[in-house]
């Protein structure tokens, strides 16, 4: 799954700021109802799983920057906020619903190949909604020339000098603009911290007291909460209160709460009945971070570079959520659950007060 992100990652943004993103949107949903679709032929062999995983990736290589990039283009700017909000709210909702519709489906169905068409009839729908979208506010200024007369001649075919010089504009401007890059590092660090909670599900419901079959409603649920109190808050006080406010908040409401709960684990019988307000403080912060940070993203890209920032934000982004399969792990086994939650609330203190 991460791999198209290694390929294309770098390259992306440039083919996103060329092409239609209404374009975008429809035909990576067609193609994924395609491949979703050649699940149900594999049946019980492994190897082919690995190629159709590797092409669901590359249309979603495309999709996700693309919808980033886009909203600046059909909302308001005072309209960013609760834009990103319902993107993210939406967004991580529909997998934890998925999830479960999922989990049902397997436990009721007999066949299994079921799911993958009722799946690849979402894929159609989201593409033939797409395909009905307005053009204008997806056209892209169209900058590098493809003539596909002769195909053999690469040089013809496709303009590299014009998407050489386009990578480059693009990462001059990162390097040059830090209210668009940290935000960009500061969501790439989120990323990490969300792909760590789904690594010590396990071993965070264990040192809590419970069992993982109800960790769902006590740990996800007041989290869930806590993300829709969060957008509430920052759509009635976006306009009165700077981004950085709300970012700093969220840093010292993650940083507090992740320190604090090792400790009620170690003072309390049932940890649990105290951590609930803190995995609602940890929904609240993860909006006041992320939705600020995103919008900030937005305001400062021009239009012209905007594929190329999201391609990068998305390449980032995803390529963190990696680390932290690579070491959670073995780090709780080698120091424990409790050392590794009280460095890395500390560490997050750390970053806010820098």
């Amino acid at each position: 799954y991460y791999l198209p992100t290694i390929i294309l990652g770098p390259f992306i943004g440039v083919l996103i700021d060329n092409w239609n993103k209404r374009s975008i949107f429809a035909f990576s949903s067609l193609f994924q109802f395609l491949i979703v679709l050649s699940y149900a032929l594999v049946k019980d062999k492994i190897w082919p799983v690995y190629a159709i995983i590797l092409f669901y990736s590359f249309c979603d290589e495309l999709f996700y920057p693309s919808v980033g990039a886009s909203l600046p283009s059909i909302v308001k700017k005072e309209q960013l906020p609760l834009a990103n909000s319902l993107f993210l709210f939406t967004g991580q909702s529909a997998i934890i619903l998925g999830s479960f519709i999922g989990g049902l489906l397997l436990k009721f169905l007999s066949n299994s190949s079921f799911i993958f068409g009722i799946v690849s009839i979402f894929l159609l729908v989201s593409a033939l909604i797409s395909f009905s979208l307005p053009k204008e506010p997806f056209k892209s200024k169209k900058k590098i020339k493809i003539n596909f007369t002769d195909p053999l001649n690469i040089t013809q075919t496709f303009d590299l000098p014009a998407f050489s010089k386009q990578l480059k504009e693009g990462y001059n401007f990162l390097r040059s603009e830090p209210k668009v890059l940290f935000p960009i590092l500061l969501l790439a660090g989120l990323q990490i911290l969300i792909g760590m909670a789904l690594i010590i599900f396990p071993s965070l419901s264990s040192m809590l007291r419970i069992d993982f079959s109800d960790s769902s409603f006590l740990i996800i649920f007041p989290a869930i909460l806590g993300a829709i109190i969060g957008t509430i808050l920052i759509q009635k006080r976006v306009k009165k209160i700077r981004k950085y406010i709300f970012i700093l908040t969220g840093l010292h409401f993650s940083g507090i709460g992740i320190f604090i709960l090792p400790i009620l684990s170690l003072l309390f019988s049932k940890p649990i009945v105290f951590s609930l307000p803190i995995f609602v403080g940890l929904g609240i912060a993860y909006i006041f971070m992320y939705v600020p940070l995103q919008t900030l993203i937005q305001e400062h890209t021009p239009f012209n570079v905007r594929g190329r920032v999201f391609g990068f934000l998305s390449t980032i982004v995803t390529l963190a959520s990696a680390i932290p399969m690579l070491v959670t792990t073995t780090l709780i086994d080698i120091f424990g659950i409790r050392l590794i939650l009280f460095i890395l609330g500390g560490g997050i203190l750390f970053l806010a007060t820098i």
